[in-house]
């Protein structure tokens, strides 16, 4: 017992030195963290609504929503910035709308840590994204482990049904809560 105690000491002292070390990298690199936040936000942005020149950022019902204007100053569509429940750890997807909201320009997943090679596969390598392009934002989406038969359904990525589920519900609760509220701020 007293050869634990004596020994104690050094773990401890490790224990500090590391979370010292830790918190000063933190802060250190706090600043390149939020510009690569920003550049990746801003990426998916683009990729989800055309042709945007500018946009005004908006708050509705605690998600950020980006009114997406072209060259002209008109509405190009609509980028909601939303975030929701991962199989590991929260997951954040950035969806466009099209100007009138009824319809998914795309969506882009930007933050997660789902599984390497699986659901991860929500944003890289595998076309689960590219089956909201161009769908109905007007009714709900429905994950199926088959090919899709339905206009709202969404085939999910085999061996990541979870990681699947999880995205569509993101874009389910952007369509029920924010896509109706977008009139307003036209």
């Amino acid at each position: 017992m007293k050869k634990f105690i004596d020994e104690s000491w050094l773990v401890l002292l490790m224990g500090i030195c590391f979370a010292i070390l830790l918190a000063f990298t933190q802060t250190s690199l706090q600043g390149r963290i939020d510009e690569n936040r920003a550049r990746a936000l801003n990426d998916a942005i683009a990729q989800v609504v055309s042709d945007v020149e500018t946009k005004e950022e908006l708050t509705i019902d605690g998600n950020t929503v980006y009114k997406c204007l072209g060259a002209d100053g008109n509405l190009v569509g609509w980028a909601v910035d939303a975030s929701g429940t991962g199989f590991i750890d929260k997951i954040r997807v950035v969806v466009g709308l099209s100007p009138d909201g009824d319809t998914i320009t795309g969506i882009k997943a930007i933050e997660h840590l789902e599984t390497p090679g699986l659901g991860n596969k929500i944003d890289t390598g595998y076309p689960f994204p590219e089956q909201f392009t161009g769908k109905n934002a007007t009714t709900q989406f429905e994950v199926v482990k088959h090919p899709p038969s339905r206009d709202n359904d969404i085939q999910a990525i085999t061996g990541a049904t979870y990681s699947s589920a999880y995205v569509t519900d993101i874009v389910n609760d952007v369509i029920t809560r924010i896509r109706p509220r977008l009139a307003e701020h036209r």
